[in-house]
């Protein structure tokens, strides 16, 4: 698994549990331990909230700081369009 960063979106890889949210710290690593994140979650109802979260049962959706992969990006509906070009 891809070294998680601050910003980073996640989804929680718990098979009931789909929850969605963004890492606002890493935590420091124990020899021996697994590393963990301290995420912030998008739903409302998640307590706590930011939750101390082992890195190893989260799967990274994506990395802001990344341009997106792909040719297109994928629209509301699924709908894939071709990205307009950027002036410097």
């Amino acid at each position: 698994m891809a070294q998680l960063r601050v910003g980073d979106l996640v989804i929680r890889s718990h098979r009931l549990l789909k929850t969605r949210g963004a890492i606002v710290r890493v935590a420091a690593q124990r020899r021996g331990e697994a590393p963990h994140v301290w995420v912030k979650w998008n739903h409302s109802d998640t307590l706590p909230n930011p939750s101390l979260e082992v890195a190893d049962n989260l799967k990274l959706v994506e990395r802001p700081d990344e341009p997106p992969r792909g040719s297109g990006a994928v629209e509301a509906g699924g709908v894939v369009s071709a990205r307009a070009g950027r002036s410097a």
